[in-house]
């Protein structure tokens, strides 16, 4: 038969329990939360970083190339030569484009990375664990509440009294 000191033992329990369990979640969602920000946020500068970087070595392949032209036309040399010239300069713009964005490429793989296993690490606790931890603790308190009613009756923890003795 419930009394009233295992019943609110038990309830007290599950709410500490249910309390626990929802504050552990809450940290959880939070340090993920967290490290989704930094990544994105290491993401934007090292996109930023990178087209900073192709708008420099644009413009510096763009004045190699006027040079280029200047000088050809002062010289009057524009024939194959200072064809081949531009286009060449043109694939090493294309061909320094491609590296940048490779490594851009390839850091941002290394931040999806470092976010994944950051991820994998924090402990979230699932709804069956939580679950359990409430039914566990509801347990418990209504035993610490048993005990307690026997202790005031003056019986052992362990033993059992017959209603029908």
């Amino acid at each position: 038969m419930c009394t009233g000191i295992e019943t609110a033992l038990a309830i007290a329990a599950m709410a500490s329990a249910g309390v626990s369990a929802y504050a552990q979640h809450q940290s959880a969602k939070a340090q993920s939360d967290a490290m989704r920000v930094q990544a994105d946020t290491e993401s934007m500068e090292r996109t930023a970083a990178a087209e900073e970087e192709l708008g420099q070595n644009i413009k510096a392949h763009r004045e190699a190339r006027a040079r280029a032209r200047v000088a050809a036309g002062e010289s009057g040399a524009m024939g194959a030569s200072f064809a081949a010239s531009i286009n060449q300069s043109l694939q090493d713009q294309d061909m320094d484009a491609g590296l940048i964005a490779k490594n851009l490429a390839f850091q941002q793989r290394g931040i999806q990375d470092r976010l994944s296993l950051g991820l994998s690490q924090v402990r979230d606790i699932s709804a069956v664990e939580a679950g359990l931890n409430i039914a566990t603790a509801g347990a418990s308190g209504y035993q610490t509440g048993l005990s307690i009613k026997r202790a005031r009756q003056g019986k052992k923890p362990n033993e059992q009294g017959d209603p029908h003795a």
